[in-house]
């Protein structure tokens, strides 16, 4: 199983070095930021009066969280019943066809000029990028021992803050110069120009014979329902599942509703906007990489998890007592930086806890069934928001899930 070229027929990295699976975690890193330019680009037109029109959906928050839930919601009903495929016919190949078919849908979005269509278009691009965290963590397992994984993760994983840090203003400079749909034509470019030929071109399934990480070891391989009894049965999933369910109603709600916030809670101008809606990723880089290397050195994930969020929520909750909007928008990006302390932890613990032969399908179960939960998010934010007018209403849901869904990673505290 571990030929230089496996039983899909796709080769493996033959001679490759050790330095050759970061270079792979890079490539990976970057296909992460390239999605979140597609997950998070539909944010910044909320405020855009051109897109409220061509839409039709004036100034309905709701409406507008909307076009971000429907999106989570076909995330992670894939993540769920489709990151098996990856298990099946290798995480390379689905990454490779991924990629192409969210060029795709990224083109059709720029074309439309129906909110119906906008809709779909977006259910079709949560469906194809759900399984890609499944993917990657499946391709880390399979290249980085145990004891790199809390950094190899976190160096994946930067790829979402910094999707959104680079996103966020690359964005809003394309929509300013360039009209809304032109920033759809740009991201479609970026997946189909830069990122499938570096995943073509680099990236493969697992090292060469004799290059497999010593506590990767072969197992038998089972029927997808035999591997998904694996995680039913496993009361650590369920709880990992609760802790990721409050990292993604505090990512999904944050994404969608930050640039609104800055604008129109805060009014920070456009020249100040592309700052600090940048700053909050930045931290949360930081956040991520730091707790991601900190682990593999002290060997306790668990506790940097809980701490991690439970502080997120806490200073969120202090962003809606500070008057000063600097000074809020500051703690905010404190908040993310926090949050991004939990999200390492929560992937290499899921690979510490399930077998080799089906890290995708956990991985993807567990992603899938959080993105799920954490689709509601969007749309209740936007619902709170309009019927009690005011932005802070919509900070208390992510408040009240980090705190709690924090509690969560306790049960691991003593041993992981």
């Amino acid at each position: 199983m571990t030929s230089s070229v496996d039983a899909r027929g796709e080769g493996a990295a033959g001679g490759a070095q050790p330095r050759m699976r970061w270079v792979i975690a890079i490539i990976l890193c970057a296909s992460i930021i390239a999605a979140f330019f597609d997950r998070i680009s539909i944010a910044v037109l909320f405020e855009n009066k051109t897109f409220q029109s061509v839409m039709g959906t004036g100034d309905n928050r709701a409406l507008l969280g909307l076009l971000m839930t429907v999106f989570v919601f076909a995330y992670g009903f894939s993540s769920v019943f489709l990151s098996f495929l990856g298990d099946i016919f290798g995480p390379r190949r689905c990454l490779a066809i991924t990629t192409t078919l969210w060029g795709v849908f990224m083109t059709l979005m720029g074309t439309t000029s129906s909110y119906a269509m906008m809709l779909v278009y977006r259910v079709c691009l949560g469906l194809t990028e759900g399984p890609q965290f499944a993917l990657a963590n499946a391709i880390i397992r399979r290249w980085f021992p145990n004891s790199e994984r809390g950094g190899a993760s976190a160096l994946w994983l930067i790829g979402s803050p910094l999707g959104s840090a680079i996103g966020f203003p690359l964005t809003i400079f394309v929509v300013i110069n360039y009209g809304w749909r032109a920033s759809f034509f740009t991201l479609a470019a970026i997946n189909l120009v830069i990122i499938l030929p570096l995943i073509l071109a680099v990236v493969r399934n697992q090292p060469a014979s004799g290059s497999v990480p010593a506590d990767v070891v072969p197992e038998e391989k089972r029927s997808y329902r035999a591997d998904l009894a694996i995680i039913i049965h496993d009361w650590r999933y369920w709880m990992l599942t609760i802790f990721n369910s409050a990292i993604l109603v505090y990512l999904w709600g944050f994404n969608a509703w930050l640039p609104s916030y800055l604008q129109a809670a805060r009014h920070f101008n456009p020249r100040e906007l592309g700052f600090f809606s940048s700053l909050p990723f930045i931290l949360t880089v930081a956040g991520e990489v730091g707790a991601g290397f900190l682990s593999d050195r002290i060997g306790r994930r668990a506790i940097i998890g809980f701490l991690g969020l439970l502080f997120a929520g806490i200073l969120m909750y202090l962003v809606s007592t500070i008057a000063n909007p600097y000074a809020a928008a500051v703690v905010m990006a404190l908040s993310a930086g926090c949050w991004g302390m939990s999200v390492p932890m929560l992937f290499a613990l899921t690979m510490q806890i399930s077998p080799s032969s089906v890290t995708a399908t956990a991985v993807g179960a567990i992603s899938g069934m959080g993105n799920l939960v954490g689709a509601v998010a969007p749309v209740l934010m936007g619902f709170l928001i309009t019927r009690l007018g005011s932005f802070d209403a919509g900070l208390m849901v992510l408040v009240v899930t980090s705190i709690l869904g924090s509690c969560a990673m306790l049960p691991f505290v003593r041993r992981y």
